[in-house]
């Protein structure tokens, strides 16, 4: 290996090192108090909420309120293709909708607030607006971010 190599991998060390430093967790790794807590936000956790249309191409449904295509970037937890109601089953199941909501974390999981942490907080925000748009302020300002909030207050160990 040249010098420039070794320089590389000691560069390539000490980011990952710099990175698990700044408390960077894997996405997966959701505590039982903020699952409990995104759930209280978006529906109260109404486990007998039927899925609710809010417009064109909203469709959400569980106590967790999740869209198709939340579920389907989640890893389709449940999936039946013999099952047309796959989808509403899965989320409407605490455990089936965590699952997916694992599987979009692991996915999509990013530093919304700039914090460097990801945590439930960004989880929350990531949930709600999806993670492209998670950095934008307009979350903060919803009855979902006041449930959360709310819930979430002194849990952040």
């Amino acid at each position: 290996m040249d010098s420039r190599s070794v320089g590389f991998v000691l560069c390539l060390v000490g980011f990952v090192a710099f990175v698990n430093g700044q408390g960077f967790k894997p996405a997966g790794q959701i505590s039982e108090a903020c699952f409990n807590c995104l759930c209280e936000a978006s529906s109260e956790c109404d486990e007998n909420m039927e899925c609710q249309r809010e417009g064109p191409g909203q469709y959400h449904c569980g106590p967790y309120l999740i869209s198709y295509a939340y579920w389907k970037d989640g890893g389709k937890p449940g999936e039946n293709p013999d099952d047309p109601l796959d989808f509403e089953k899965c989320v409407r199941s605490r455990p089936c909708a965590e699952a997916a909501i694992r599987g979009y974390m692991n996915e999509w999981a990013i530093d919304c607030d700039g914090d460097m942490d990801i945590d439930c907080y960004d989880w929350a925000r990531i949930h709600k607006s999806g993670a492209p748009s998670c950095n934008s302020t307009w979350v903060l300002n919803t009855d979902y971010w006041a449930r959360f909030s709310s819930c979430y207050k002194g849990k952040d160990v």
